[in-house]
């Protein structure tokens, strides 16, 4: 009787589609991420996470120390003058933009201080929209993450408000003034 369950459970398994693998969902891309940035794209689930697939080669950027590469949901760059493998990341889920970053080792801080933008710029009114700096309290020295609804009346004809970018940096606290020694990261757009 327990080799006729056994193999009923053999003939199963073989008769039932094997669920996809990180590494087989990543092949099902045409373009292959690599390095610190494809150990990123493969943590937030490759092909079928929040990214997509690539849409260009990882490309540096001029005058710039870091790489950067697009998907079909966002951009992922790595930033190397903010911590040898910080990444910074942005990402369309649920109509919102989400913005992550991190790790900034061996480097750490008591806040973070992120800049966006949405292009194109938007003109409310007699006063055209101001795009802030957050501050971001998290609770994490080295890493963060930040979500962004869409304003109000920002939405155009094909149904994007803009293409949202983003920058952060690290900052202490000091009695006189704020230092933000490592100044800000390479920019990361997403479509929201």
């Amino acid at each position: 009787m327990t080799s006729a369950l056994l193999l009923g459970a053999t003939a199963l398994a073989t008769a039932l589609p094997a669920a996809a693998s990180p590494a087989q969902a990543a092949t099902a891309c045409k373009i292959q991420p690599y390095g610190l940035i494809g150990d990123y794209w493969r943590s937030m689930g490759g092909a079928t996470g929040v990214f997509g697939c690539p849409t260009t080669e990882e490309y540096s950027i001029p005058n710039e120390n870091g790489r950067k590469q697009r998907f079909t949901n966002g951009q992922i760059a790595w930033s190397p003058d903010q911590g040898p493998r910080m990444i910074v990341a942005a990402y369309e889920q649920n109509g919102k933009a989400v913005f992550r970053w991190g790790p900034t080792t061996p480097f750490n801080y008591d806040y973070w201080r992120v800049y966006w933008k949405a292009d194109p710029a938007r003109n409310l009114g007699d006063e055209t929209l101001r795009y802030p700096t957050y501050t971001v309290r998290t609770g994490s020295r080295t890493s963060g993450k930040m979500v962004h609804n869409r304003p109000t009346g920002f939405i155009n004809s094909e149904g994007y408000a803009s293409t949202y970018t983003f920058w952060v940096r690290g900052c202490d606290s000091k009695v006189l003034s704020d230092t933000c020694r490592q100044g800000y990261t390479l920019p990361v757009s997403v479509k929201v």
